[in-house]
């Protein structure tokens, strides 16, 4: 009835080598999947000549011997673009060359560096031999990839060997960008060199990066943000993610891809009210721009429903660091709104902005590279259009917490949590060892679908393939992949080859047992292993990622959501109430035959910025 001992003894050497194989391959596969990398954003002093020359954003090390300077990263440029002596900074916003130097994070003298090598172009340099040139992005763009100077160099984010990769670069030979979008620029666009070389390397798990912008005010010490590449940092968020598909048409009016509905804006007293300065079933569609200096690009009635609703009263526009934000001073202003404002997305996210990153002190770079505060104003970061799209810029992602999946080509929003405290997760959409089960609290949380059309949250079944993007397809791509777990890969192997050699000596005692029974017994009432319960063969572990479906909660209050039909622009020449709900861009979800698309048109002429302050001689810039 037992298995003899012969056979158990000729199965252990079998068992116990293949133990010793499947260790050894556990120990393997884990050395070669990949850690996301998680560096900071924070503030650094730029002039070692100048002890309070500070400015905040990602620390890069580039060049032998290296040079350390500051980027911030752009997600709709594939190439990254590094500055030298030739700043090209605007002089009607940037007064001297001290100040550019200070606020573009540091330069680069690629002439004094061993490991840079000059291409006559992009394109024999190994870089992106195309950048998004769509309606909104910054005017020079078209002619960066022609005018540059291209090399190759080597570069590391953090000054960390394990994000330390030989690649491409552009040194910009014209003034293209917007004047206060001023850091270097790190491109992690669709095609991003600096992903690209990352992931080849084998030094991420994916072309995957997430961003926390971090705290700069309040009553405690600033607070870090981060970004990561190859995953996201589970600590740093709250609740259900959101996801859309990433969309770089010209249809969508937004250049990173990123585009979102803004439904309502709410001001949170501390008394408990709530008040929305939105006019009522209007939207605005707004694209979500990480390196813009503000909150908030936006029509104006934005600005002028917040001061009526505060009684707050402007002093004029910024030409600070925060360039077209709202000043208002002590004088006209004895007591300053305490609340917070929640900006309420269609897609069910609410993200809600604290005081203290919503009006903030107003901060420049004086003349000799110093960082200064005026304590007589405050500022709002938030400006009027002119004719170019709307807006979410980094002071966003004070409360909010981003990932961009290049490789399931969508994006991901979460309410950040503000902490120090980190807990990476890799994403992974290799279908090798590396990809395992998404873990409870993980990016597997979400509700997914285009803005507008959120999952459903009542079916629990998972399924987010919503109808509904920009072009009218459903999202059928899972939003965030697998978490990498090369140990699970191991332990899966190891599992499966112990199987085997079980099933092996089992058959072999079933078969010694079969042959006893009939010559012991003639009934035929002897069964084989698998009748007996023994497993007729080895199944192979199969991973699978439920979606799990849901929404963050809403704070109460004075919340007006846009229908899903007929959603307004606001119009100020019109009379509210009677006029036709206009379509402003085109929606995702149940939007009519026609939709006449925004012209939107970026351009950085006297219409759409304030007029540049008059300079007194010898002093720094007068504010008028």
């Amino acid at each position: 009835m037992f298995p003899r001992p012969h056979v158990v003894d000729r199965a252990m050497p079998f068992m116990t080598s293949s133990l010793v194989l499947a260790l050894g391959a556990a120990s393997v596969l884990a050395a070669d999947c990949p850690s996301p990398l998680s560096f900071p954003i924070t503030t650094k002093q730029i002039d070692p000549k100048v002890p309070d020359s500070f400015m905040r954003g990602i620390s890069v090390k580039i060049g032998t011997p290296e040079q350390t300077i500051l980027v911030n990263a752009w997600p709709d440029l594939n190439n990254t673009y590094i500055y030298d002596q030739q700043m090209l900074c605007d002089p009607s916003i940037i007064w001297n060359d001290e100040i550019c130097f200070v606020r573009r994070g540091g330069i680069y003298h690629y002439e004094d560096s061993k490991t840079f090598s000059k291409y006559n172009d992009f394109a024999s340099a190994g870089g992106a031999t195309n950048e998004i040139t769509t309606t909104g992005t910054e005017l020079g763009v078209k002619k960066l990839l022609t005018s540059s100077l291209a090399g190759v160099e080597t570069l590391s984010v953090g000054g960390s060997d394990a994000s330390s990769v030989t690649m491409p670069i552009g040194i910009p030979r014209l003034r293209w960008d917007g004047g206060y979008t001023i850091l270097h620029a790190l491109g992690l666009g669709a095609n991003s060199t600096y992903l690209n070389a990352l992931s080849q390397s084998k030094k991420i798990p994916s072309r995957v990066w997430s961003y926390f912008w971090g705290r700069q005010w309040g009553s405690g010490a600033p607070l870090d943000g981060s970004i990561v590449f190859g995953g996201y940092d589970q600590e740093k968020t709250i609740g259900k993610n959101y996801t859309q598909p990433l969309d770089y048409s010209e249809s969508t009016g937004c250049w990173t891809g990123m585009k979102v509905t803004v439904s309502d804006l709410v001001l949170n007293y501390r008394n408990g009210d709530d008040e929305s300065i939105m006019p009522r079933n209007s939207a605005i569609p707004v694209c979500i721009v990480p390196q813009r200096h503000l909150l908030l690009e936006a029509p104006g009635f934005v600005i002028d429903n917040f001061e009526k609703a505060t009684g707050m009263v402007s002093k004029g526009d910024s030409f600070g660091f925060y360039w077209g934000g709202q000043v208002y001073n002590n004088t006209a202003n004895p007591s300053y709104y305490d609340g917070d404002m929640t900006i309420a997305l269609s897609n069910g996210l609410s993200i809600r902005i604290p005081n203290s990153q919503l009006l903030v002190p107003s901060e420049e770079i004086a003349r000799n590279g110093s960082f200064i505060t005026e304590p007589s104003r405050m500022e709002l970061p938030i400006n009027r259009l002119g004719t170019q799209p709307a807006t979410l810029g980094r002071f966003f992602f004070t409360s909010a917490y981003l990932m961009v999946d290049h490789e399931a080509e969508t994006f991901t929003l979460w309410q950040a949590n503000p902490t120090a405290k980190s807990n990476l997760v890799a994403i992974s959409h290799a279908k090798d060892s590396c990809a395992s089960e998404a873990t409870d609290g993980g990016a597997g949380d979400d509700t997914s679908g285009a803005d507008g059309a959120k999952g459903e949250s009542g079916s629990g079944s998972g399924d987010n393939n919503t109808p509904g993007s920009d072009a009218g397809e459903p999202t059928t791509k899972t939003p965030v992949a697998a978490i990498a777990g090369g140990v699970a890969g191991g332990i899966g192997a190891l599992a499966i080859i112990g199987a085997v050699a079980f099933f092996l000596v089992r058959r072999r005692r079933a078969a010694n047992n079969a042959q006893s029974g009939k010559s012991s017994s003639g009934d035929g009432n002897m069964t084989d292993g698998s009748a007996r319960g023994f497993p007729p063969g080895v199944r192979e572990l199969e991973s699978q990622y439920q979606q799990a479906v849901g929404e963050l909660p809403v704070p109460g209050g004075n919340y007006k959501y846009a229908a899903a039909v007929g959603v307004q622009q606001y119009n100020p020449n019109g009379t509210h109430g009677q006029q036709q709900p206009q379509y402003y861009g085109e929606y995702y979800n149940n939007k009519p035959a026609e939709v006449p698309g925004p012209s939107w048109v970026y351009e950085l002429d006297n219409s759409s910025r304030p007029v540049a302050p008059v300079e007194l001689s010898g002093g720094t810039p007068r504010f008028s």
